[in-house]
């Protein structure tokens, strides 16, 4: 549903502007998707901290370990399909040990600096989807419990997104 207020002839052109769909859609131009597979044609379509790193003041821009983890993982993302299984990532000793440090920090901050709905919802994701101190939850099994509770999934993606692709 649009409202607007102008000329017959403006209305008519702004509605023939969002017709095309994905398939009818110039390349350089990304529509809103009508299907949740559009999503696999935007997928890629990130702002940035893709692979490239191109922004000089990421910490991680002159770190070749970093910079290779980060297209392992990059990869996985622009690889996935909906409907696929989300695939595990294997994370390393190093990762492990800073989402541990990370973890036992935040979650000492909870009960003071989370909202209610936070530390009501957060049991639930540690009996579900695997957070704990050493372990880091897998985007497959987070995405299966809010299917289930919620209806909402999730997917996989390859660097920031926009606020639009975010909410797609």
């Amino acid at each position: 549903y649009i409202d607007c207020f102008c000329q017959q002839e403006a209305k008519e052109i702004l509605c023939q502007r969002l017709q095309p769909s994905f398939l009818e859609a110039p390349e350089a131009q990304v529509p809103f998707p009508r299907t949740i597979w559009d999503l696999d044609k935007g997928a890629n379509c990130v702002q940035t901290a893709g692979v490239e790193l191109i922004e000089e003041d990421h910490p991680g821009f002159n770190d070749p370990v970093y910079r290779k983890r980060r297209k392992e993982i990059d990869t996985v993302a622009r690889n996935y399909k909906h409907g696929q299984k989300i695939p595990r990532v294997q994370y390393t000793k190093e990762e492990i040990e800073t989402w541990s440090k990370i973890f036992c920090e935040l979650t000492k901050l909870h009960p003071t600096h989370a909202c209610k709905e936070f530390n009501e919802a957060f049991p639930q994701l540690i009996k579900h989807c695997g957070y704990r101190e050493d372990n880091i939850p897998q985007l497959e099994d987070i995405s299966n419990y809010l299917k289930k509770r919620t209806g909402f999934q999730l997917r996989p993606v390859a660097g920031l997104l926009t606020s639009r692709d975010f909410l797609a």
